[in-house]
């Protein structure tokens, strides 16, 4: 085999159903690009590796990957060798992967076989632009009707929309959390003004200053305190502190609203930046295709401005909201609305937690989900 510069890359395997090597792929070191794509148009990053063009050669026939117990009684369809490989390692479920999200044609051998070897349930784990590109969600459909013509079962996997892929979206959640380190760091009065401790809270950073070797750290900028807060302290302890605090801080009110999302048709902005929503020929969020999510309210510091204290709500609930809270994790072409002093402003949330002020009519919103909203 011959391998030069445009072809360079690395061999992922595909191995079939009785665990033989049935081809590979080529992750290409710099994708391929034709001579006439556009600069902003991202090449091929995978090609099949294939002797088809030399003298008795063979095509790829692009097989489907089987990764895991062959015999599971659950197994998971995802589009990517490597992405099933990695989703593997991390999980330990059965993976098969197909190489394309509608290059399904190969799967209904497969699922003759999974049926016949014990498998009941498919779960489709394609990435989460399943629900904002129609010829991914078309493919996705396809899977479900492959499977259950074979008599087996098939669901649809959702997970937090701020990772697209289910590898990534592994990969975050066995990453130590940065946010907790983040307001590990917060001195008491910063935690207090932002509702995350009690006032009983300060006795505890006390013991932990006690605790510290000698920084040159005094107690009252360990507490985040002014001389004379500290002073009134000291003088009528937490009772007066609190009635010193308690008007520095606010409670700011907010609603969530989120995409219904449909599970045939896809949404062009689902997911995705205010470019993308403007692209869709929208100009404003179409409030009739979301749902009212979750209402509530954070404290926060009471001078703080509305980009201060929505760039803390993206960060505190990007990976998940809060215990009874309804919906999924925020994540872009959600809308914020915030309430204050009698008026209310709304937010579309774009690429990486960024806000934009837009335009939206809460009244075309549907009401809130009884079972809760949340994805799967």
């Amino acid at each position: 085999m011959s391998f030069y510069k445009l072809t360079s890359g690395i061999l992922i395997p595909a191995f079939g159903y009785d665990g033989k090597l049935q081809g590979m792929q080529i992750m290409l070191d710099v994708p391929l690009k034709n001579k006439d794509d556009p600069p902003e148009k991202e090449g091929a990053k995978y090609i099949w590796f294939s002797s088809s063009s030399k003298k008795d050669g063979s095509g790829s026939g692009s097989p489907v990957h089987l990764i895991g117990d062959p015999h599971a009684r659950v197994v998971y369809v995802i589009e990517g060798l490597l992405k099933a490989d990695i989703s593997h390692c991390l999980t330990g479920r059965t993976f098969a992967a197909i190489a394309g999200a509608n290059n399904t044609e190969p799967l209904d051998s497969l699922f003759g076989l999974l049926a016949q070897g014990g498998t009941e349930e498919i779960v489709e784990t394609h990435d989460m632009d399943k629900y904002s590109n129609q010829m991914t969600m078309n493919g996705a459909l396809k899977i479900y009707q492959m499977a259950r013509s074979r008599g087996m079962n098939c669901r649809r996997l959702t997970w937090n929309p701020n990772y697209k892929g289910f590898d990534d979206w592994q990969l975050s959640l066995r990453r130590e959390s940065r946010r907790k380190k983040e307001i590990d760091k917060f001195t008491f009065k910063e935690k207090y003004l932002c509702g995350l401790c009690e006032m009983a809270h300060i006795e505890d950073c006390t013991e932990q200053w006690h605790r510290m070797d000698d920084n040159g750290v005094s107690l009252t900028g360990y507490l985040g305190l002014t001389k004379e807060e500290y002073a009134v302290f000291l003088r009528g302890g937490r009772d007066a502190l609190c009635a010193l605090l308690e008007p520095q801080r606010r409670k700011q009110r907010f609603t969530l609203y989120q995409l219904e999302l449909d599970e045939q048709k896809a949404i062009p902005f689902a997911f995705k930046g205010i470019s993308a929503l403007k692209k869709s020929g929208c100009e404003q969020p179409p409030a009739a295709m979301y749902r009212l999510m979750w209402s509530s309210g954070f404290y926060c510091p009471a001078e703080q401005d509305d980009d201060a204290f929505l760039r803390r709500l993206f960060a505190d609930c990007m990976e998940r909201l809060p215990a009874g809270a309804r919906g999924r994790p925020m994540a872009p072409s959600d809308v914020v609305e915030l309430e204050r002093d009698g008026r209310r402003t709304y937010y579309y949330v774009s690429d990486k937690g960024e806000m934009v002020q837009v335009k939206f009519s809460p009244l075309l919103a549907k009401k809130a989900a009884q079972d809760g909203g949340s994805l799967s």
